[in-house]
């Protein structure tokens, strides 16, 4: 309830009364009834309350008498602008003459809807001149009060201080576009230049070019340094960085390590291969960071439209934000080359690298499809052919390519970590089928040999899985054989042994898969629990016409014999072959003078045959 409404309430109180006397007639309020006297104090105490709440709220209070065209502005309100009470009269222009000339347009336009009856009430911002010569940013509401003529008699209204609140904001935006530590623009910033630009009209002459730089391995630095160090290294890269630039060229953050160059308005096509090449040179030596030197190399991809001339169109080369993608993958292709590497986008690198995701995709969606099959390789004892095993091998049957050669989707599903799921997928359809040849035929001695990643053994619940695998199937733990290549092994020692601990508890034995073929340290088989060694098929083809290959057999059949190993030979193809591994007193072997591998129906005929 404000001022006005209290004083308003008053006067009708006192002229319902029948006592017709001048309210200045000392008397006159003894003619008033109890139930009127008792009114008119509970209004004059509500006035009095008012008169403490308008000093109490942070509001800035006003209104406005607009038969006397006086307004009253609270002590809040003049205290906004830095005056004392007695300071301002009042008077309209004592708030008008205030508001910054951008304002003063929309708040009369608002005044005067309210005064004419157009709208009832509005609520807007404007700045307001302080007393210290500094605007301050206000936020002003307004209500159109009504007398009992229904005519709009008074406005009144409130003001609040913003100005915090809109600084935050506008440091805010500023952070939006503007990085905090290098005042660079942000990514969102280059990006909305970028795409200003691309919408121009401008000369084919007029070239522009994109640098994306990525700081090689500078999270190392900030673990090594610091954070404080790794922030100050910053800002000197980015002073080198500058030095190499005009004064027209942008150059923006687009993350931690990750920098843009726009290069604006140049002639010669190999300008910007230029510009990178100044970069590498800039960088080439140490940066000193207090009592550190610290050497910084960058790898940067080249976005070059007239070198990439075979690959835009005429449209497409005034597409900036497609030249700071193809900047980027050339970044990633200079990254792959080593460090302090630069790359031009090429569109046939692009295309390669467009056919590997497709691939990539293709194998995921196979994963989900099931689109896998196993097959199965007779694993046998020399001396008599006879079957003691299988191993299990992927195969792919796409549904518009056919069959595809695992030696074309197992790298990539290696690269693109795919290889974990498939190979869970192939150790449970493994273990399925055996458990059911177990059932089935009564071969309960004969095991399964199944492939296993470096990855999936990488995992901490590897062993966790493989457990839960062999309970869910069925299988006999002491009938599967995982294989793991020797350099995988060395590459993850720790989290391997870890698990293998856990699978020999079980009674799961482990086969270390091409030996010899990678860097072997005889150590790892004295702190190892293997089972198997399997010979590589590359030392067993060479072994008839090679001597030193076949001195390389005789050589890993002793160290099995010395670590009391048993030994698989893989890739048998021929008779002599098998004679040699025999006379050399090796146990095991598969190949395709055996049986290549075969669907699950014909291993079933093996297995009966047996």
């Amino acid at each position: 309830m404000n001022n006005f409404t209290i004083q308003y309430l008053t006067d009708r109180v006192l002229s319902s009364t029948s006592y017709n006397k001048s309210k200045n007639d000392p008397e006159a309020n003894v003619s008033l009834s109890s139930r009127e006297r008792q009114l008119l104090k509970e209004l004059q105490d509500c006035k009095q309350r008012y008169a403490i709440t308008v000093k109490a709220i942070s509001d800035g209070v006003w209104e406005w008498d607009l038969s006397s065209d006086r307004i009253d502005y609270s002590a809040r309100w003049k205290s906004m602008v830095g005056s004392q009470e007695w300071e301002i009269q009042n008077n309209p222009v004592e708030w008008l003459v205030r508001v910054h000339p951008a304002d003063i347009g929309r708040l009369k336009q608002n005044l005067a809807a309210c005064r004419q009856g157009k709208i009832e009430q509005f609520e807007m911002e404007y700045s307001l001149l302080h007393k210290d010569g500094q605007y301050r940013f206000m936020r002003c509401k307004c209500l159109a009060v009504k007398n009992v003529r229904g005519e709009i008699s008074h406005l009144i209204g409130s003001q609040t201080n913003i100005t915090d609140r809109r600084q935050i904001e506008t440091r805010l935006k500023h952070y939006t576009w503007y990085d905090r530590l290098t005042n660079l623009p942000s990514r969102q910033f280059f990006i909305e230049r970028l795409q200003e630009l691309s919408r121009l009209d401008r000369d084919e002459n007029y070239l522009f070019g994109i640098l994306y730089l990525d700081l090689d391995r500078f999270k190392n630095i900030n673990y090594n340094f610091g954070h404080l160090t790794g922030d100050l290294l910053i800002i000197e890269i980015v002073r080198k960085l500058k030095f190499c630039l005009r004064t027209q060229d942008i150059l923006a953050r687009l993350g931690g390590d990750e920098f843009a160059v726009l290069l604006v308005g140049f002639d010669d096509p190999y300008y910007p291969s230029e510009v990178a090449s100044r970069i590498q040179q800039e960088f080439s030596e140490p940066i000193k960071i207090a009592e550190d030197s610290i050497l910084i190399t960058i790898g940067i991809g080249i976005a070059d439209p007239q070198l990439a001339e075979d690959y835009f169109s005429t449209s497409s080369k005034n597409d900036l934000i497609g030249s700071l993608k193809n900047a980027e993958i050339a970044m990633v292709q200079a990254k792959q080359k080593g460090q302090a590497c630069s790359k031009v986008f090429e569109s046939q690198w692009h295309l390669q690298d467009l056919e590997k995701s497709r691939s990539a995709d293709d194998l995921r969606k196979a994963i989900e499809q099931e689109q896998f099959k196993l097959k199965y390789q007779p694993i046998v004892r020399l001396k008599d052919r006879q079957l003691i095993g299988f191993e299990a091998l992927i195969r792919w049957q796409h549904p518009v390519w056919g069959s595809v050669d695992p030696a074309n989707f197992i790298p990539l599903a290696e690269n693109t970590g795919l290889i974990v799921p498939m190979g869970w997928w192939v150790l449970r359809s493994a273990c399925e089928q055996m458990a059911q040849w177990h059932q089935e035929f009564s071969v309960e001695s004969a095991f399964i040999s199944v492939n296993i990643s470096g990855k999936q053994f990488s995992q901490s619940y590897a062993g966790d899985i493989i457990a839960q695998i062999l309970e869910e199937t069925g299988l006999n733990p002491a009938c599967l054989k995982l294989e793991i290549t020797e350099s995988e092994i060395i590459e993850n020692i720790d989290l391997v042994i870890s698990t293998v601990e856990k699978l020999k508890c079980m009674g799961v034995e482990l086969s270390m898969d091409d030996f010899g073929t990678g860097y072997s340290s005889l150590s790892y088989l004295h702190c190892l629990p293997i089972d198997t060694l399997k010979i590589d098929r590359c030392f067993i083809q060479g072994m008839e016409r090679d001597r030193h290959q076949l001195e390389l057999v005789k050589t890993i059949i002793k160290l099995a014999q010395v670590f009391n190993l048993d030994l698989v030979a893989e890739g048998i193809e021929s008779e002599l072959q098998l004679q040699q591994l025999v006379d050399l007193g090796c146990k095991y072997g598969q190949g395709y003078l055996f049986s290549q591998a075969v669907t699950p129906a014909i291993a079933v005929t093996m297995l009966q045959a047996r």
